[in-house]
């Protein structure tokens, strides 16, 4: 048996290192996906990376990428519109499964549940949405208008839907679901950006003891309309009731 048999076989190169792992078709796609939002972001726009940059980020050739992308814009929507519209209508279905009828103490457990999934889901988003929202018009435009504005639009639907269920009449503020995703947004940022952010907990708590305050405060200017309406309704049932008698 010769010495290279001995001490090596098919997981090395002949050279006594080892072999790289051959990637799957996926696999390997993925490490380019990879590497661009790396370089993409690195970068901060589309115009400025190239392909030579993904090429190197990946630690690949670059008639690899072509193999598996035709473009660059097309790697680009891959790499970071996909998985932003994907990421933003998972977060929107989420919330719409959230059942804000319970009472009490659960509305304030259910609203801290909330800003935590937002901040943490925001926190991972952060880089794609710079990228994204405030790079090329060419991907922005169409994302600001066709995917996070009606997934803000829905998340209201689904507020207005609850406190009708519990008053009878639509959230006082049109704009509550913009604002919640704003505030989230801007902890998702802190987490991202701090030298030493707070922990999300602390932070979805304090949010959380806020918006239950924030509903209940709404509740409270309705409450008195609907009991006076009741009032009203019952005094007419009993007039009727007088009359028939």
């Amino acid at each position: 048996m010769s010495k290279r048999s001995a001490t090596s076989g098919d997981n090395d190169d002949g050279n006594g290192k080892p072999r790289a792992k051959r990637l799957k078709a996926d696999e390997r796609k993925e490490l380019i996906l990879e590497a661009a939002r790396r370089a993409f972001s690195r970068r901060g726009d589309v115009a400025g990376t190239t392909i030579k940059d993904i090429a190197a980020e990946a630690g690949i050739s670059e008639g690899i990428i072509y193999r598996h992308f035709e473009s660059k814009d097309e790697l680009f929507y891959q790499a970071a519109v996909e998985p932003l519209n994907d990421a933003i209508n998972h977060g929107v279905e989420k919330i719409k499964a959230v059942n804000l009828d319970l009472a009490g103490v659960d509305r304030h457990g259910l609203a801290m549940a909330y800003y935590q999934e937002m901040i943490s889901t925001l926190a991972d988003l952060v880089p794609l949405l710079g990228l994204v929202l405030f790079g090329d018009p060419q991907y922005a435009d169409p994302f600001y208008r066709d995917v996070l504005t009606p997934a803000m639009a829905d998340v209201l639907e689904t507020w207005n839907e609850a406190f009708r269920r519990l008053t009878g009449e639509d959230f006082p503020s049109k704009y509550g679901a913009l604002a919640n995703f704003g505030i989230a947004l801007i902890y998702a940022l802190d987490q991202r950006r701090s030298a030493d952010p707070e922990p999300i907990e602390t932070v979805a708590r304090a949010l959380a003891d806020y918006e239950t305050r924030r509903i209940w405060a709404a509740l409270d200017t309705v409450e008195p309309r609907r009991k006076a309406l009741r009032g009203t309704t019952k005094a007419g049932r009993t007039t009727g009731a007088g009359r028939r008698g």
